[in-house]
């Protein structure tokens, strides 16, 4: 994984050059807008908090973009920008809303993307994996194992539906 700040794909030629440009086909069915509840949950799986989001996602193609808009219960919102590529079947993710943030993301087979990131939160090094998994087209699950410094720290879990 690169800990490289967001770069431009569109018209960096030399990045593109020499790469596998198949986007995997798991990928483009998540194309779209999607909405849900975050569940997360301390290391003894107790509930610690929810909180409403929406997840855009667009490929074009070889460069993939991603919106996540949060909303809590305080009335506040947050949203984090992302944006990669995919080289030999592998999505390449970074981030505007995070320097440090560094992200692969592949076809694990039987409708089901794994997802690894890492960033830095509070002078601490947070790993995420992620299993997003296609249940129909408008329909998918995803959940979250945690880690920070190393130590597993909660689970994160969202059913969503397909808005557009």
């Amino acid at each position: 994984m690169s800990n490289s700040p967001l770069f431009s794909i569109g018209n960096d030629t030399a990045i593109q050059e020499g790469m596998n440009q198949e986007v995997p086909e798991i990928f483009a069915r998540h194309i779209g807008t999607w909405q849900g509840e975050y569940i997360k949950t301390d290391s003894r799986g107790h509930f610690l908090r929810s909180f409403s989001g929406t997840f855009s996602i667009m490929i074009e193609g070889i460069t993939y973009r991603q919106i996540n808009r949060y909303q809590y219960s305080d009335g506040s919102q947050l949203q984090l920008d992302f944006e990669g590529y995919f080289e030999n079947g592998i999505l390449q993710l970074s981030s505007i809303s995070y320097s440090d943030f560094s992200a692969i993301a592949w076809d694990a087979g039987q409708e089901t993307i794994v997802f690894r990131a890492t960033k830095t939160q509070d002078g601490a090094l947070i790993t995420f994996l992620e299993t997003m998994t296609l249940l129909d087209p408008n329909h998918r699950v995803r959940s979250t194992q945690a880690f920070k410094d190393g130590c597993f720290d909660g689970i994160s879990f969202i059913e969503e539906t397909r808005l557009k």
